[in-house]
């Protein structure tokens, strides 16, 4: 109303609190349209979980909502107390709070003979409730001796006397409570009586709810009339309402949250003169109109002396005798009692416990409540998932230097590992056909980049991979495949040496963290001297390759690119397009090629000058897509897809990068050593299928019609080649050209043959053209 932006939250599924429960829920939802009316913002099943510094998180379905206020109000209200008798953890006993809701706000019988117990006007309300509900209501104890109220009048008209000054002494029954026993506290021998139920209704009185509020800088102190910690003290900016604010009567409690939004809003600034002297009167006569004292009877700490256990804490099963055993352990300070014994750190986080603790501690310890305090109040206030902790599903993105080139020219981009790729510019298979038959550009920036630098380079890479490194020539390549202690494939890649002491080593997209990490480890208990860089996201990097790319190279370098001059895994040093750059004449994707790695900030530059040299010769840019398919008619293996946890070298039909022979000891010989002497159970082969179904990626190979005893890891249509081919897992013994294995996809069967060569240029001619 003062034009202040306002966001009500409350846990229930519609506003009200007790109202809704206690027959007024027609001037509940009238409040609430009023506040919806005004502006308000409402979010319902949203509970507010803590208080920080000028932030108020609140849960609310799957989302985490982060408030930030100039000014916030509480109005969290009370939490009803239980009694602690023998017996009080029966299934049948309950608040009386929670027994009226059920009966007046849903229409739940939760018995059928009912003893009420109450140290307030609570439970005699809720009493009847029961009985309009239909309820039997057999015997109600009121620990108050005197004073004639509304309710007790008419429970009496309604023939039940209730036992005045008595409350529950103990809960019997065999997995429910099946009687109670009322007798003055604090007696034994004395006059009591046993009542037969299956319903025990309690209420211990309330206790402010003010965990949020002293989140928020308040301080509480003990009110020897209430029996309960109340507010004594806000910090600037916080106010409070209702029975958080000791304002449990309904008109009392709608003024104060009036009282209180317009202090808050005037505090922002909102409102003149006379709105604020009008508000600051309201506040005088609130504060003044505080009524006669509280007609409640405090508790005694435990309210029956007879055998049994007696719970604190519910949620914990904390037991009056555990609290007990704390202080006589020396745990007498209520912060160490709660961590010894776990009271409060429950879901109801102190609610219905604190209260009854801190009593038991000041009865254990001859302390006053006021000097036993309260523990501290801690988020998060209300129970939530770690789902919606966690937030939105958190991706961090990696693009590369050249990504905006892709979305300029409509590539369908994809996650591969951290990274956005291009997967396509549209047509897959002409981006395929355009590197076989003229030429292709393929962004491959997302590669791992390595440099290894020093005296001690070349050993430090014989002990990590399996083949040798240390007798590289300077501007040679050499593929390789890292192996763990068991000798299994970790990532795969190629190495250049640069000069006598420096390498160049690229590793997997999705690898390149892992192999860095794994490098430094290594390096840190390895007295090699030896300095490892990490230059992946310096550089850039791009593919050429076609029959045309060696034209097209020549048009932006000076640097011979004939098939003498610039052989199949050499590598050199070049500018290309006026860029200085590393070339490393290889072949991913079973072409002429050339992987040209350049400073990231001449990514584009180096980008635009290649597109437009080759758009002469029919080149075309290529995604991931294409590239998958080229490099499976290569039979190229892909680290995590054609490979698990369980592939060596010698599996996937590598047995030429393992050199055991050599004299420098590496990083999973004995493990490769035992697996060489052995028979293979299961191979990686090539497979082709006739029928043109492409299977899908996991499909199970059958060889004899029965038993599975691999997979398929890659399969894909090949228009070069006319058909399907694929990768797959099959028993050692038919790992040879022209076996047949069957093949289970979508609940069909399908012959394929086995090949262990590649499908395209098998002899390598292209590719070293």
């Amino acid at each position: 109303e003062l034009d202040a932006d306002v966001v009500l939250c409350d846990e229930g599924p519609e506003p009200g609190g007790r109202l809704l429960a206690e027959g007024a829920h027609e001037h509940a939802r009238e409040l609430a349209e009023r506040a919806r009316v005004a502006g308000v913002e409402l979010l319902t099943s949203a509970p507010a979980l803590g208080a920080f510094d000028g932030l108020v998180p609140v849960w609310q379905g799957d989302t985490l909502h982060q408030i930030r206020a100039g000014r916030i109000v509480y109005a969290t209200g009370a939490v009803e107390q239980p009694l602690l008798f023998p017996g009080n953890d029966l299934p049948g006993v309950m608040l009386s709070g929670g027994a009226r809701r059920l009966a007046s706000l849903y229409g739940v019988s939760p018995g059928t003979r009912a003893v009420v117990a109450t140290v307030c006007d609570r439970g005699l309300e809720a009493a009847l409730a029961l009985m309009d509900a239909g309820v039997e209501v057999v015997a109600v104890a009121d620990l108050r001796k005197n004073g004639s109220r509304p309710a007790l009048n008419e429970l009496m008209r309604r023939a039940v006397r209730p036992l005045r000054g008595a409350t529950v002494a103990q809960a019997t029954g065999r997995g429910h409570v099946r009687r109670a026993v009322l007798a003055a506290p604090g007696t034994t021998g004395g006059p009591e009586v046993t009542v037969d139920c299956d319903l025990l209704v309690v209420s211990g009185g309330s206790a402010p709810a003010t965990s949020l509020p002293l989140q928020s800088g308040a301080r509480t102190a003990y009110d020897r009339r209430r029996g309960c910690f109340v507010l004594e003290q806000l910090p600037d900016g916080v106010y409070a309402a209702g029975e958080v604010a000791g304002k449990g009567l309904l008109d009392a409690a709608e003024r104060s949250g009036e009282v209180a939004g317009r202090r808050a809003a005037h505090a922002l600034g909102f409102g003149d003169d006379d709105s604020r002297a009008r508000v600051e009167a309201d506040r005088e006569q609130l504060h003044n109109g505080n009524g006669p004292a509280p007609d409640v009877a405090v508790p005694p700490p435990v309210t029956g002396e007879r055998k049994g256990k007696c719970f604190a804490c519910l949620c914990e099963d904390v037991t009056a005798k555990d609290i007990h055993l704390s202080v006589e352990e020396g745990y007498d300070s209520i912060e160490l009692s709660k961590r010894y014994t776990t009271t409060t750190m429950g879901p109801c986080q102190g609610r219905m416990c604190q209260l009854p603790a801190v009593r038991l501690m000041a009865q254990e310890t001859g302390q006053s409540l006021e000097q036993i305090g309260t523990t501290t109040a801690r988020p998060p206030w209300h129970a939530v998932p770690m789902g919606a902790l966690a937030g939105r599903p958190f991706e961090p993105a990696k693009r590369s230097a050249i990504h905006g080139r892709h979305r300029e020219l409509d590539a369908t981009v994809m996650w591969a590992g951290d990274w956005r790729r291009a997967y396509d510019y549209g047509d897959p298979a002409a981006e395929a056909l355009a590197v076989h038959e003229a030429a292709g550009l393929i962004d491959v920036s997302t590669l791992g980049k390595l440099i290894v630098r020093g005296p001690d380079a070349g050993e430090f890479l014989d002990r990590l991979y399996p083949n040798r490194f240390s007798n590289l020539k300077p501007g040679r390549i050499r593929y390789g495949v890292i192996a763990s202690d068991a000798g299994r494939i970790m990532d795969d890649g190629t190495i250049c040496r640069l000069d006598d002491d420096s390498f160049y080593v690229t590793t997997t997209s999705s690898g390149a963290g892992a192999v860095y990490e794994w490098f430094s480890w290594w390096l840190a208990d390895w007295p090699l001297d030896v300095h490892l860089t990490d230059v992946t996201q310096a550089l850039s990097a791009v593919n050429l390759a076609g029959p045309r790319a060696r034209e097209i190279m020549s048009k932006l370098t000076e640097l011979d690119c004939s098939a003498e001059a610039f052989t199949y895994l050499d590598g050199k040093r070049a500018e290309v397009a006026g860029v200085p750059c590393l070339i490393l004449r290889i072949g991913f994707v079973g072409e002429v090629g050339y992987e040209i790695h350049c400073p990231s900030a001449h990514g584009e530059h180096l980008w635009d000058a290649l597109m437009e040299a080759g758009a002469e010769h029919g080149m075309k840019p290529f995604g991931l897509e294409p590239q998958r398919l080229l490099r499976l008619q290569k039979m190229h293996i892909l680290i995590g897809q054609d490979t698990d946890s369980e592939s060596t070298p010698f599996g996937a039909a590598m047995p030429w990068i393992v050199k055991l022979d050599k004299d420098q000891d590496f990083i999973g010989k004995w493990a490769l050593e035992r697996v060489a002497g052995e028979d293979l159970e299961t191979t990686l082969v090539g497979i082709k299928l006739q029928n043109g179904h492409v299977p899908t990626e996991g499909a199970v190979v059958l060889p004899d019609g029965d038993g599975p005893v691999g997979q398929v890891t890659s399969a894909r249509f090949s228009p070069q080649l006319g058909g399907v081919i694929g990768m797959a897992w099959v028993p050692a013994a038919l790992a040879k050209d022209g076996s047949r294995v069957t093949i289970s996809d979508e609940g069909k069967r399908f012959e394929a043959e086995v090949v262990t060569t590649p499908f395209y240029d098998p002899d390598g001619e292209v590719l070293r053209s």
